[in-house]
């Protein structure tokens, strides 16, 4: 059965670059239980206290992911995932009876929640990845590397898991098996936050100096082929790691938020404050009442690769949404209301797909790609 995920679209006067101005960065503050709302193009404060846990009297706030239409926000010191809607408005706690303890970094992988845990307390397993649907029901642990601080999807039938000694950035597959390693044990130490840059390689957060290996602590381009590193700069103790659309990247220490241009090397001071881990925010990827003057079929669905599209509006663009808010893909220019869309070269996992006809009208869809 198709599931279909449909929603009415606060309409912009743009078409491809229209869901940049519905996408932002979030910017978790520990010391004042604050997120920051930032732009996701330059890294310009848009709201400073976009949410405030105060009233959670929360520990150490650390990491922060979009699962759906919520945000989730992990809390290292307290054991507990907070849980907040999208206007930043708090919803539920998972506490640690969950099975929480010494929580770091968290991110969607495979269509789960993975959390990283490095505690014992609560039931929990040390040094492994806690597992969640998107209701928050628990689904088991993997067992991973030593003391991890953060896991990231890599779109091909594993995620990467970083390590806060210096056992490097681990490789497991989605079934929980550890295939090896991206960066080598020895390498670097501290690495805390992980992203994708634009270009599909890995930013990485160094919090720690390693002098033996001749690297200290920065931020890190490696490459996502073999594990190189690409590039490195300097910096004091970062936590956050993120790349904004202009092309430079924001990293967040103890003092504030920052923009690192890679080219110059030269950075310069967003906001200050005790900063954490980033997060991206898609408000386009709220589902809300059906668009009942815009109806639309996709199949086949799940698809291997090519998928038809029908409708009796005219399409004009489709973008394909990965669940965390990333756009994967654009198609431009569709013609008709009948279209063939190809993913084929995409690896199996859900995405969304939405589609805008000429007249400005949009909807949504759940496009499984096996």
């Amino acid at each position: 059965m198709l599931q279909k995920l449909s929603f009415y679209f606060v309409l912009g006067i743009f078409l491809i670059n229209y869901s940049n101005a519905q996408t932002s960065i979030l910017a978790i503050n520990s010391t004042t239980k604050t997120v920051a709302k930032l732009s996701a193009t330059d890294g310009s404060v848009i709201n400073a206290n976009f949410i405030n846990l105060t009233s959670q009297n929360p520990g150490t706030i650390k990491g922060i992911i979009q699962v759906q239409n919520k945000i989730w926000i992990s809390d290292q010191t307290s054991n507990a995932i907070y849980i907040c809607n999208i206007d930043g408005s708090y919803s539920s706690t998972i506490p640690s009876s969950a099975g929480l303890s010494n929580i770091r970094g968290l991110n969607i992988v495979n269509n789960e929640v993975w959390v990283t845990v490095a505690g014992t307390a609560n039931g929990a397993t040390a040094n492994s990845i806690k597992r969640f649907d998107f209701s928050g029901n628990s689904l088991g642990n993997y067992t991973t590397i030593g003391s991890p601080f953060d896991v990231l999807d890599n779109g091909s039938g594993s995620a990467y898991v970083t390590s806060f000694n210096t056992e490097g950035i681990q490789t497991i597959s989605y079934n929980g098996t550890i295939t090896g390693n991206l960066v080598q044990s020895g390498v670097l130490s501290g690495i805390q936050q992980i992203n994708k840059t634009l270009d599909g390689n890995i930013l990485a957060s160094v919090f720690s100096n390693l002098s033996s290996a001749g690297n200290n602590a920065g931020i890190y381009l490696i490459s996502a082929a073999n594990g190189n590193i690409l590039n490195k700069w300097p910096v004091g103790g970062p936590r956050g790691a993120i790349q904004t659309e202009n092309g430079n990247y924001l990293y967040s220490t103890s003092n504030g938020v920052y923009s690192l241009n890679p080219s110059t090397g030269a950075s310069t001071q967003i906001i200050a404050g005790g900063y954490q881990y980033f997060g991206k925010l898609n408000t386009s990827l709220m589902a809300v009442t059906e668009a009942k003057t815009f109806t639309a079929s996709v199949y086949p669905n799940p698809t291997s690769g090519i998928i038809s599209l029908k409708s009796k509006e005219e399409i004009g663009t489709a973008i394909l949404y990965s669940l965390d808010g990333r756009v994967v893909k654009t198609f431009t220019g569709l013609k008709g209301n009948e279209e063939k869309l190809d993913i084929s070269e995409l690896p199996a996992n859900t995405y969304i797909l939405k589609l805008q006809t000429k007249q400005g009208e949009a909807k949504s869809m759940k496009i499984i790609k096996k």
